[in-house]
């Protein structure tokens, strides 16, 4: 045999043994599982777009056999009843007790709007929601109430105290006549009895160089009421006192010689009696004064009670007409002129005081007076009135907002 035929002989039988090598191996990894497969993991890749709600499966129960009802044996008047006196068998089948209903619980009730205003909902009855009322003794309407009142008392030259009849002085037994005059106790006063619910509605007007009568500035001004103030333009010449108006100062002197009423934004009073207290006049800027009045004197203790001592001459402590500026609460003030020539009495600084207090006041100020007292309302004068101011102290319907 030929070597090229050797060759190709042994050429095929490697071929054939290489073949029969890889179909062994294909066949036993096929059997044994020899590729090292990976398996691949979804959940790497996966996107979980809502989780799903679990479904609770009732399981329905099995059937029951019905059993087969037997005859009932007829009852017998033998035996003993059951308890009470009540059938078993109904007993047996009576439905199981119904619970008791949830109560409903009670609905919260809204919150009440707190009432707005300086007097916070008081004295509702005085002011008129519907209308305005407006008459010779009184004027009503949403925001203001003014009472008129005209009183005739007699004073006690003695006690100070002024009672509503003459004879016995109830506060201290001494005789009290029916007399006007000097010599006297009968005493006529006019009382404005005044409610607002915003400070804009007590005012000043003033005049920088005229005198004017109470009634025109009130007029020039919308007022409803009006009474004298403290004739500042004098003592603002002379380079005394402190003069705010409607909350603008005005003018303010290093000199005090008399007490101060000073009225806040949240209608609250003060007045200050420069003898015995120090003027704070940071303290009584941080309060937002809106009327500073330089007159006085200042009629009332701080605990409402009368005074016997004030900062003025004697000329001026004696019966004389009168006009005063009383607070009782924010919201809440007065009017008063007194009568005091020709046949009246007028009034002292002592019992103007007593009067005051015992007509429950917490601050009263003490106007200017003799001639320049006057009080103005519906078309009427009250009180002396003989000579002119430059200043009145008025009530009006509050400033209405743009």
């Amino acid at each position: 045999m030929r070597a090229s035929s050797k060759k190709r002989i042994l050429r095929w039988v490697i071929l054939d043994l290489c073949a029969f090598c890889v179909m062994a191996y294909l066949i036993c990894a096929q059997v044994f599982r020899f590729f090292p497969w990976k398996p691949v993991d979804i959940t790497e890749t996966m996107t979980v777009l809502a989780t799903p709600t679990p479904v609770v499966t009732t399981p329905t129960p099995a059937p029951t056999d019905t059993p087969t009802p037997t005859e009932t044996p007829a009852p017998t008047t033998e035996g003993t009843d059951a308890p009470g006196g009540s059938d078993p068998q109904a007993a047996a089948s009576a439905p199981a007790d119904t619970p008791e209903p949830t109560a409903t619980p009670e609905p919260t009730p809204a919150p009440t709007e707190e009432p707005k205003g300086l007097l916070r909902g008081k004295y509702a009855e005085k002011f008129s929601a519907s209308q305005v009322v407006s008459t010779e003794k009184e004027y009503r309407s949403e925001n203001v109430a003014i009472e008129m009142t005209s009183k005739t008392g007699y004073v006690c030259k003695k006690c100070y105290h002024t009672s509503e009849n003459y004879g016995t002085c109830p506060f201290c037994g001494s005789e009290l006549t029916n007399k006007s005059g000097k010599n006297g106790n009968k005493l006529t006063y006019m009382v404005a009895d005044i409610y607002v619910q915003d400070v804009s509605s007590l005012r000043t007007a003033y005049s920088d160089s005229n005198q004017k009568r109470v009634k025109d500035m009130c007029k020039e001004n919308n007022g409803l009421l009006a009474i004298n103030g403290d004739m500042y333009m004098t003592s603002h010449k002379n380079n005394y006192g402190w003069f705010v108006r409607n909350g603008v100062e005005i003018a303010r002197h290093s000199k005090l010689r008399t007490d101060l009423c000073i009225l806040y934004s949240d209608g609250t009073v003060e007045t200050v009696d420069i003898q015995t207290q120090t003027v704070n006049i940071e303290g009584i800027y941080a309060k937002y004064p809106q009327q500073i009045w330089y007159f006085g004197p200042a009629l009332l203790g701080a605990d409402g009670s009368a005074k016997d001592t004030f900062t003025i001459g004697r000329n001026v402590a004696g019966n004389n007409p009168r006009s005063v500026f009383g607070y009782y609460e924010p919201g809440h003030y007065c009017f008063i002129t007194v009568d005091g020539r020709d046949n009246d009495r007028g009034i002292s600084m002592a019992e103007l005081s007593m009067l005051c207090a015992d007509m429950g006041m917490a601050a009263a100020y003490n106007m200017d007076g003799g001639g320049s007292s006057c009080m103005y309302f519906a078309g009427k004068n009250y009180g002396q009135n003989t000579r002119g101011t430059t200043d009145i102290v008025y009530i009006t319907e509050p400033a209405k907002e743009n």
